[in-house]
């Protein structure tokens, strides 16, 4: 695999985990909770505090999070992808590809802590593209 298409892999991989977290989530919100989770879902609602002066209960700040994850971990992908195109050559997304693996093992990191499966799949791909990414661009001079 060249280190231009395992760069880009390592970059859907983050824009795919974006888009199947806000999936997940559009979906959990339309679904008829458990009786756990609508205890859970009322005490949330029942707990309110001010930051700033602005109200908001606690399922607010949790359903604001996740929104705002999701959207990040699809910019992040956007933005590599975007990189890539910029800069034109493999040689010149090494450092990208190097922030890529590092994030990508942090989160993976996490995922493999205290998250479901899907995340931990998409983040070991991009951890081990940007790896294959990094490893096979040719150094400068070489």
């Amino acid at each position: 695999m060249s280190p231009t298409v395992a760069y880009r892999v390592g970059a859907w991989c983050w824009i795919v985990t974006g888009i199947g977290h806000l999936s997940v989530d559009a979906l959990l919100s339309r679904a008829s909770p458990s009786p756990e989770a609508a205890r859970l879902n009322a005490a949330m609602r029942e707990s309110v505090f001010a930051i700033g002066g602005i109200r908001r209960t606690s399922l607010d700040v949790v359903n604001g999070i996740s929104l705002a994850m999701g959207l990040a971990l699809v910019l992040v992908g956007v933005l590599f992808l975007m990189i890539a195109r910029v800069a034109g050559s493999a040689e010149r997304t090494r450092g990208a590809a190097a922030l890529g693996l590092v994030a990508s093992l942090v989160f993976l990191a996490v995922a493999a802590v205290l998250l479901p499966l899907p995340p931990i799949v998409t983040f070991t791909v991009a951890s081990a593209s940007f790896a294959i990414a990094l490893a096979r661009i040719p150094r400068r001079g070489s």
